[in-house]
């Protein structure tokens, strides 16, 4: 196992070092500089403006910008922030522990939700109660993230509020402004009240791809022969299922799940526009915008670390899910 574990983290190595030859071309081929403000401010002399290119490497060839940026990178020097004198490193740290906060909260919800949704709805098979799941998932799916977003806003925030003439739900921020003041059980009120709309907006709809596929693969499971033998051998129903029809009807959603850490990261960027969400993703809009490059290089690859990290250990839980696979 550790020459495969090793392998891969190579293989994840080429594949995030590609990433960043192709993320850094595009940012210096989208037609704007961080410079152009600056050049725009009739205030700001062309020399003070060399002098801020000269201290940021912006003067030098792109492939000298490159390995300067790559060098700096590995010794977890990510630089400056071009908007200001905020350390890059500091400033992705502080946004990343919001975001997955949100993103853990969505995950969660999603799998304990979507797998026993999708189990419930295999075992009970054109039934009432999974027509009107299949029904909701698919609207679910279809519905884009800032639509649900917008939504539940209007639902729980705003008109429930109205109804109960209590403020239950947050639509902004991570918490409230006198939240250094309040005790803790107060503080973890708080703290759920704003993350509750936030996380549901993005858990909705993987609650509807889990329990599509988790359905799928357990139909497929259910009509095995081993499962069959299960049963002859005296095996209850509960044990039948538990044991072997779901433990292999998880093996896609494993896959799917790891791969979905990405999605989960690209809707909490809308999302967290939506919500006023202290996190990674409106820290990157708001450079992308900006043309902060150092900060848009260092969120790109820190969620491809992510992704290559995930995508490791669900091959990993294949082997602990199904004793055949091997890493010989």
């Amino acid at each position: 196992m550790f020459n495969y574990v090793m392998r891969r983290l190579v293989y994840g190595l080429i594949t995030v070092l590609a990433l960043s030859v192709i993320v850094f071309w595009l940012l210096q081929n989208t037609g704007g500089s961080p410079l152009d403000r600056l050049k725009a401010n009739p205030r700001i002399k062309q020399e003070q403006v060399q002098q801020i290119a000269e201290f940021y490497g912006l003067d030098q060839p792109v492939w000298k910008q490159y390995f300067s940026w790559l060098g700096n990178f590995v010794r977890f020097d990510w630089g400056v922030s071009f908007q200001g004198t905020q350390d890059v490193r500091q400033l992705v740290v502080e946004r990343l522990g919001g975001t997955l906060r949100l993103m853990i909260t969505a995950l969660i919800l999603a799998v304990g939700v979507g797998i026993p949704l999708g189990v419930y709805q295999a075992l009970k098979q054109y039934s009432f109660f999974d027509q009107v799941g299949t029904t909701v998932s698919f609207v679910t799916f279809s519905t884009p993230i800032f639509v649900l977003g917008i939504t539940l806003q209007i639902l729980f925030a705003l008109l429930l509020t109205d109804w109960t003439g209590m403020k239950l739900f947050y639509t902004t921020g991570m918490n409230s402004i006198n939240y250094a003041d309040m005790s803790v059980i107060e503080r973890i009120v708080d703290s759920l009240q704003h993350l509750f709309l936030p996380a549901i907006s993005i858990a909705l709809i993987s609650i509807a791809t889990y329990s599509r596929y988790q359905r799928a693969s357990m139909l497929e499971v259910m009509h095995s022969d081993y499962l069959r033998t299960a049963r002859a051998k005296g095996l209850s129903q509960q044990g039948v299922i538990v044991k072997h029809a779901l433990r292999n009807a998880l093996i896609p959603i494993v896959t799917l799940i790891s791969l979905d850490i990405a999605g989960l990261i690209g809707g909490a960027v809308i999302t967290e526009t939506i919500f006023a969400w202290p996190g990674i993703g409106r820290l990157y809009i708001t450079a992308i915008g900006q043309n902060d490059w150092p900060i848009v290089m260092a969120v790109v690859m820190s969620i491809a670390i992510m992704v290559v990290i995930m995508n490791l250990l669900a091959d990993l839980a294949y082997g602990w899910l199904d004793p055949r696979v091997r890493y010989d």
